[in-house]
């Protein structure tokens, strides 16, 4: 499900954001570990919390389906219909898969409330959020996509 474009070019700048932060707090680190002989514990805490939010931020809001890593050497030589089977059968899995795992993937961020990051004392469900919201959006957008494929002309060629 493609985001409406004042969405998709909101969840791009707060990538960018995540990106420069977790740039800015690295080059810090090394001013402050070579200039001041003082290594910043917070700045590898920061820094990894960050890069978990970007790779999870980015696949779920920002990132296509068809940018995404995919074994189709049998898929490219597939009639349209038969490119149209696969596809659905894929959306089906990997949607079906993720909206099974939700429930436990939701219990289990409820569960870290209790636990913190060792420096920060961040609570982990809230730096681990993101897993969710990926996870989420996967389900959404094959749902999404289940829709369209199902509703576009049978010999047309798919597009997901």
């Amino acid at each position: 499900m493609p985001l409406p474009k004042f969405l998709h070019k909101a969840a791009e700048l707060v990538a960018c954001a995540m990106f420069a932060c977790v740039f800015v707090v690295f080059l810090l680190k090394i001013v402050m570990r070579y200039a001041a002989g003082d290594a910043l514990a917070w700045a590898d805490e920061v820094s990894t919390v960050l890069f978990v939010w970007m790779i999870f931020w980015t696949n779920a809001f920002i990132v296509p389906d068809r940018h995404q890593i995919a074994f189709d050497l049998l898929y490219r030589h597939l009639p349209p219909a038969g490119r149209r089977v696969i596809a659905a059968l894929r959306l089906l899995l990997v949607g079906g898969l993720f909206a099974w795992s939700l429930p436990g993937v939701v219990d289990y961020l409820r569960f870290l409330w209790r636990e913190r990051t060792p420096v920060l004392q961040w609570r982990l469900d809230l730096a681990y959020a993101c897993f969710g919201m990926f996870v989420a959006a996967v389900v959404v957008r094959s749902a999404w996509h289940l829709v369209a494929l199902a509703r576009a002309n049978w010999r047309d060629e798919v597009k997901i």
